[in-house]
This record gives structure tokens, sequence and C-alpha cells, in this order.
């Protein structure tokens, strides 16, 4: 069937380049018919089905510039320049490593020096620089090989090679080098201690490579103890991946599960059948175009070669009957740093090894699993793969930008921190919630907003004099990739912390609505809640107050040195971490309200003669996941890449705690379950009861201490 379509297309692409080359306007009847003929001859094959549309209209709100520039009128015009400018297609969403978020960065100093701040603080003036993990690439082909290899009829070896993007792809979540391991089964891979379901519970994966499908059992059951027809936790890439490290495995071989084929096939047939009608459409107007030039005719000419080429490859897909190969970031871009191969294979190629070894097929055994929700795991004697996986870790540059107020008085040694980051998503990628979109994320709200009112409020501090304690303006980079600015802040401050006595964070602060503003550590220092509450009411702000330090924006790695903190916020919006968070929606009257009150804030703090006391408060755990895991209670430290669970400190009155955990630990072991990251701890931790006894085991200061913790009743 697939030849034919591509024959019939080849035929049709030659005709119609013809006519666009020969111009052949007189014989349109004729054509009409061939085009017919052709498209029809296509068509037939197709699977019905019919094309979504979607609509991402947008309600846009507008700024009226009518009135008079009346002073807090000059403000906004500055805020909505600078957010304008961050937030602009020039600086490409400001993404690690690009050149946009370098323009951002010089931008940033310049303002500061402008507006007389201290710059040359640092050996790089007001530059912090740092290092990040950029992305993950694959490395030469000739680097990655593989084969399986397994009992022949006769004796000896029986090889199956593996062609590279082909049959097998290597995933970037997986480590780099030479591999010889022996295979096993293990159904969808997941351990599900509240629905009573272990792929692991009868197979001994410790030094094998685990062959997962994807996806869960039951998709298809409304019913199904997965969360019904919607995917769970369990069926994320990186829970499988984390569950596999947990069980000790040596390799993750992830292979298609039967229903997503079946929706990549539908999807496929859908692409085709579009590419197909606008063929038509594209035919049609050419031909009513008697007069073409020959900018146009050309303009044809690629189209239909585009068109072309989309069919091509609906035909290509639709021959692979669905098993599609995932993209190499796919399952995670690297940055846990494992060491273990993680890759997927051909579902067509594996069978082959699974029903030679078992005498099942990889459908029957996965109809098994899905009919009775039993685990069909097993070993797959004789059998191994083996090869090698060349990855290489991209390093960034990256830099803080810093600028200082110096003070002036007995308390100048001592410093408040005003701080935003200015990083944010570039074209999108893994943290991006449009992840199919290669577009510019221009974080207008996330952060442009909190940037521009750093700077706006330093122009005010700075224009009002000295203050009795100086104010240390940071604009931090590396935040949307796990807090690395602040954190490497923290590790070599410019201000040693025992002087640091506040810091205030901006983190999205230019979508004030109704007047609500939320801020969060209200409860670090048993004099914020009272100051807010002050300021609050003098600019007409109803606060949703958070008395906890901890939280996703940069105030958390100073509240975890024990400094009392601040962080500012007008709350989450459909645009977040979109393409669609642009300049125009921003609500410049609001951000010029709230700088008003940040910048009696700080100056309030740098005023007072008695600094602010830090107060523990005890919150709410700090990691990713649903809320059916006990309370543990400890602070992740994202700037730490190592192998293990970094802890920038634990809650207060938390199990970790009272289990004698500590800042700066790294907990590699919780019960029985290796840990290698954030996502082995968290999954780790939805296998223990509340209320039971597991050891801990932690690296502390190059010593290996083991520790028990008493896990508390979920949050």
């Amino acid at each position: 069937m697939f030849p034919r379509i591509k024959k019939l297309l080849t035929i049709f692409e030659e005709y119609l380049m013809n006519c666009l080359q020969s111009r052949c306007i007189y014989d349109r009847q004729r054509q009409r018919g061939l085009f017919v003929c052709a498209v029809f001859s296509a068509a037939s094959i197709l699977y019905a089905s019919g094309i979504p549309v979607r609509s991402d209209e947008i309600e846009k709100k507008e700024i009226s510039t009518a009135e008079p520039l009346s002073e807090n009128a000059h403000v906004r015009q500055r805020l909505r320049e600078s957010v304008e400018f961050l937030s602009s297609a020039e600086l490409e969403g400001r993404g690690p490593g690009s050149r946009g978020i370098e323009t951002a960065a010089e931008w940033v100093a310049k303002e500061f020096a402008a507006i007389g701040l201290s710059t040359q603080i640092l050996d790089n003036g007001p530059f912090q620089p740092f290092t990040m993990t950029l992305e993950t690439k694959l490395g030469e082909q000739k680097e990655n090989t593989a084969e399986l290899v397994g009992p022949a009829d006769g004796g000896g070896e029986k090889i199956i090679p593996l062609v590279l993007s082909s049959d097998w792809t290597p995933l970037a979540a997986g480590g780099s080098g030479a591999f010889e391991i022996p295979l096993a089964f293990a159904g969808y891979g997941i351990t599900a201690r509240i629905e009573e379901y272990d792929d692991y519970a009868s197979l001994i994966a410790r030094g094998k490579a685990i062959i997962i499908l994807r996806h869960e059992p039951q998709q298809e059951n409304p019913h199904s103890v997965f969360d019904g027809n919607e995917n769970s936790q369990y069926a994320a890439l990186s829970r499988k991946i984390a569950n596999a490290s947990e069980h000790e495995a040596g390799a993750v071989l992830f292979v298609n599960d039967s229903l997503d084929m079946r929706r990549n096939q539908t999807g496929y047939s859908t692409s085709l059948d579009t590419a197909v009608r606008e063929v038509g459409i594209v035919h049609d107007t050419f031909l009513k175009n008697t007069a073409a030039s020959s900018e146009v005719i050309e303009k044809y000419r690629v189209e239909v070669g585009r068109l072309a080429n989309d069919i091509r490859k609906s035909v290509d897909d639709l021959a692979g009957n669905g098993d599609t190969l995932m993209g190499f970031d796919r399952a995670g871009d690297g940055s846990d740093h494992r060491s273990m191969p993680v890759l997927q294979i051909r579902r067509n190629v594996i069978d082959q090894v699974i029903t030679q070894s078992t005498g099942h097929s990889i459908e029957q055994l996965e109809s098994e699993i899905d009919k009775e929700l039993k685990p069909q795991s097993i070993d797959l004697a004789g059998w191994k793969i083996r090869g090698r996986i060349s990855t290489q870790r991209v390093e960034a540059a990256s830099r803080n930008v810093l600028g200082l107020l110096k003070g002036q008085g007995e308390f100048a040694g001592e410093t408040v921190v005003l701080g935003a980051h200015y990083d944010h998503l570039g074209f999108g990628g893994v943290n991006s919630a449009a992840p199919g979109e290669t577009a510019i994320h221009h974080g207008a709200d996330d952060n442009a907003s909190g940037t521009a009112m750093l700077v706006e409020v330093a122009r005010r501090l700075v224009a009002h004099g000295p203050l009795p304690r100086s104010v240390l303006f940071i604009a931090f980079s590396g935040e949307e990739r796990g807090l690395l600015g602040s954190a490497h802040y923290v590790d070599h401050p410019l201000v040693p912390l025992n002087d640091t006595v506040a810091m205030v964070n901006l983190d999205m602060v230019g979508r004030l609505d109704s007047d609500k503003l939320i801020v969060h550590g209200t409860g670090t220092s048993t004099r914020f809640e009272e100051l807010v509450d002050q300021l609050a009411e003098q600019v007409g702000f109803e606060l949703a107050k958070e008395p906890g330090g901890f939280g996703p924006s940069d105030h958390s790695t100073f509240y975890a040195k024990k400094i009392p903190v601040l962080h500012l916020f007008t709350g989450s919006h459909p645009d977040y971490h979109r393409p669609t968070d642009t300049a125009e929606k921003i609500n410049y009257d609001g951000m010029v309200r709230i700088a008003d009150m940040v910048a009696a804030v700080v100056k309030e703090l740098a005023t007072q003669e008695k600094r602010p006391d830090y107060i523990e408060v005890a919150s709410k755990q700090f990691v990713r996941g649903g809320g059916d895991r006990p309370y543990f209670g400890s602070i992740p430290d994202f700037g730490k890449p190592q192998k293990g669970y970094a802890i920038s400190g634990v809650s207060k009155d938390s199990p970790a705690q009272r289990g004698g955990l500590l800042g700066g630990d790294v907990i590699v072991r919780l019960g029985e379950s290796a840990v290698t990251g954030l996502e082995d701890f968290d999954s780790a931790l939805r296998k223990i009861k509340a209320g039971e006894k597991v050891p801990v085991i932690v690296l502390r200061n190059g010593e290996t201490v083991t520790l028990e913790v008493i896990a508390g009743a979920p949050r």
C-alpha cells in the first residue's frame, strides 16, 4: 500500500512541477482531471479522520496613555519600556547560554551603573559568573552502537544488530559509556504501593537492562486504579527511570505500548489527509492564476515541495505502524547526571527477543497485564544488550548581576538584599508549558516584570540617598534551571551571610488583579507580618500571606541559610511558561503600586535600628509530585548537581529534622531504595507509609552517615 502512495505522489509532484515550469494554463480541464485522479488514488487508502482545529485567542489588556505624565506615569512608562525590551523578540526569551540573556545582563549592569549603584564590586565588575549544564547532546553515530545478543538455535551466539535512529535511540536522561547487560522484561516498570501493583515484585532488577512499556496498564478503562483514562504519575518517563534506578537496574529500554502506537497511526493518517487537501488547494489556486509572475510561480513551487515532503513523512510514519522513536531529550535533559544507559528500542525488534525467550509476544504479555492487572515480569534468559552510548553535556556560562547602594553609619556593614531573576526559557524546552512548540517564550511576567521592578526600586532608593544599612541589588540567572544563580551567590556571597539581615524577592509581579498581592515569608521574622500589613494598607493591597520561607524561587536559597525572607508574587496565569507571556498583558499601574510597597519595605529594613530576627517556620516539603507521599521535610539544593539528593536544609519540626538530617547532606539511600537524584527520592518516599521508621544514608563532609527517620502523614 505505502509504495503505491509514494509512486502516486512522485507522479503527481512531477506533473505539478512541470505545470509550474511550463505554465500549462491552456489545458486546465486536462490538468484538473489528472489532479483529481492522483488525489483520489491517494485519498482512497487514507484512514477517515477529522482535522482538529485549535484556537488560542487571548484577551489583551489595554493600557491607557492619554493621561498627563505625572511622576507615577513616568514610573509606569519606565517599567513598561523595561518589560517590553526584556521580553522582546530581540532577547530571544533570555534562555541560558543565548545571546539574548547576555544582552539582558549587560542591560541590567548599565542600568545599575546609570542609576548610581556601585558596580565595580567583584573581580568582573557587576558580574558574578557561574556555569550550568545547558543541554546534553548525542555524540557521533559511530560512537553510538548497540546489538542484541542471545542463544542461537544450533549453539553459539545470535546477534541482532541495531541501526541508530532506525531501530533504537539513546536518550539524554541516561549516561554514557560501554555496556553489556542481561535483559529482563518489567512490564510498565511501575511500583505503586497504594494501587497494590508492582512490576518489580518478582523480579531481581539489579544489574539488568530492564525493558519497560511506556504509559501504564488499562489506559482505556475509565475505572482503572491508574487515574482511569488519564495518565497518572506512574506514566511519567522520569518516574519509570527513577523506579528502575531505585531497584538498581543497569539500564532502561523503553518500548512503545500498543495504545500509543494506535494513536500515532491516527495522527499520521490525519496529517497525510491534511497535506493531500492542502495540495488540492494549492493546485486550484495555481490554475486560477492565469497571469502568475515568476516570483509567484516560485512560491507555488516551494509550497508544493513542502507539502510533498509532508506527505512522504506521513507515509513513512504510517509504514512504521506508529512505533515512533522519541526525541533525544523526551525523557529528561540529563541534568540528573545518571550513569546508567537509558534508551528506546523499536517494539518489533525487541519482540523477537521476548518471543524467543518466553514463548509469548510482547502484545500477549501486555494484554495479560491489562486484563488482570497482574505483572508479567520475567528474565529473558541468555539474552543481553551490548554497545556504547556517547553523550556530551554542554556547559553554559551565566552571570548574576550585582549593584550596591552603600550604607552610611554604624550599620553600613549590614546588608538587605533585593533580588529578581532575569533569565527565562528561550525557545521553550523541557520546562515549557507548551512543550511541542518551538517559539520565543517572552517571559514578560516571568520575570521581566521583577527585573524591571528591581531596577526601578534601585532608582528610587538611590535618589533617596544613603540608608543606615547597605542594599545589595541582585539580578539572578539560572532560576528556571533550579535556583542556580541564587544558590551560587549564597555559596559565594559578596557580603557575609551573617551580615545579610533580610532578602526580598520579586518574581512574577506583573499581573496584579483586584488588588490581591501574594507575599511569602511573612512568618520568617516576628516583625514581617506587621510590616507588610501596614505598608499594604497604605497602597491599598489585599494580601494573601504565606508564612513559610521555602518555595520555587530565589528567596528559598537564602532562607535555607537562616536569613529571613519576603517574596512578592501576583499569582500564576494561563500564560505561565508559554510563548503568550507577553508585555501587553502586564498591569503596569499595578507594578507602580507594588514598586511603591517594595521600596518602602526595603527602606524600612535598611533603616530599623534592630535587624529582623530569623524564625524557622514549619512548612510543607518542597518537592515535585502529588499529595499521597508521606511528609519528610527536606529542602532540595539545586545548585549542587551530583549523584544523590542534595538538601540545603530541613523544615522546622519535620521528620527530617527530628531524624538528624542537616543542610548540606546528600541522601544516597532511603529505606531499600538507592537515590541518585530528586526524582529517585520522590519515588522512594511514596513507597513508605506514614509512621514507618526508615534508614536514611547520607554523605556528610565526605563521610557516610546512617540515620533513621519516621515518615510523617501526607500534607
